[in-house]
């Protein structure tokens, strides 16, 4: 498991940039000695092309259509697996990814659409363990968003994760919400960076990631419950819950009214409080609540016991790599 070190502001590396085939003109031919008299006019040399090497970039998607000319990158376009609902689909767009990569491809690019695309960028940055970028262009999706997405995926830095391209902003999986139909922003953090005319700019530093290995430990899915805490919560309906759970998410407060349904809780099941402030009794953590339920069912599904997803989500606060 590699850990992010928390949200900007970072030092502002150079700019990604993907760089064009280039033509320049070359001769082979020795230049004429110098006699004192003007040479014989001589037809132009013959241009030589000289091109840049060229990214091979796997487009996901079901409409070609979409596809675009970016220039640098080589598009080789595949069909999506087929629709399967919650994290099956999430599992199946992993390995339609996997093979990609596996057959040479430089970055993947997945046209997804606006339902609940952010907790799955999120869910592909846990479970993609690979070097190569990972690009998510929000759909429904234009000929211009999808350009923005290839650009990126071929300039993007190794090590950056799932990243979310919309309306020519880049958003990293850990931090991006959707705030509308269609539109989607980081709250707390910002964009990484834009897409300007093709060319791809980091502002920020894509921060560390956080990856599980191992897919789907058993034929059952995990049950994990979330919980808002509001005013008058007496724990009964999250007591209730959780007894029908493998696992816990609780957000909002206050927790002094239901701290003994928590416990209860707590003492069968990992519990996680999404909390920006901490908490002496139970483990907290500051990704976004839905972000939070997903990644405690990633760690239950790929066989994680109670101890060891509470200490997950404990390192995840703190910068540093860790292996879980």
């Amino acid at each position: 498991m590699t850990l992010s070190p928390g949200p900007p502001p970072w030092p502002i590396p150079p700019s990604w940039t993907v760089t064009p085939p280039r033509r320049a003109t070359a001769t082979t031919d020795p230049p004429p000695p110098d006699t004192g008299t003007a040479p014989p006019p001589a037809s132009a040399p013959a241009p030589v092309e000289q091109t840049a090497p060229r990214r091979t970039i796997v487009l996901i998607t079901t409409d070609e259509s979409t596809a675009r000319d970016v220039p640098g990158v080589a598009v080789e376009t595949r069909t999506p697996p087929a629709p399967a609902a919650g994290f099956a689909g999430v599992y199946a767009l992993t390995d339609a990814a996997a093979r990609a990569f596996a057959d040479g491809a430089q970055g993947v690019v997945i046209v997804h659409d606006d339902d609940a695309l952010d907790e799955t960028a999120w869910a592909l940055d846990v479970l993609h363990t690979g070097e190569a970028p990972l690009v998510l262009a929000a759909g429904p999706a234009g000929a211009v968003d999808v350009a923005d997405a290839l650009s990126v995926a071929a300039a993007a830095p190794a090590g950056s994760g799932c990243l979310v391209v919309a309306h020519g902003e880049i958003h990293a999986a850990r931090y991006v919400r959707r705030t509308g139909a269609h539109a989607f922003s980081s709250p707390g953090a910002g964009p990484l960076g834009r897409v300007t005319a093709g060319s791809a700019r980091l502002q920020w530093r894509p921060p560390e990631r956080l990856t599980v290995r191992g897919g789907p430990a058993a034929d059952r899915t995990p049950h994990v419950g979330l919980h808002t805490a509001g005013l008058g919560d007496d724990g009964e309906l999250l007591g209730a819950l959780a007894e029908r759970c493998d696992g816990l998410v609780v957000a909002g407060g206050p927790l002094d009214p239901i701290a003994g349904a928590l416990a209860a809780a707590a003492s069968r099941i990992p519990v996680v409080l999404a909390s920006p402030t901490g908490h002496d009794a139970f483990t907290t953590t500051s990704l976004d609540p839905l972000k939070a339920r997903v990644l405690m069912h990633l760690l239950l599904a790929a066989g994680r016991d109670h101890d060891a997803i509470l200490s997950a989500f404990a390192a995840a606060e703190h910068p540093g790599p860790v292996q879980l």
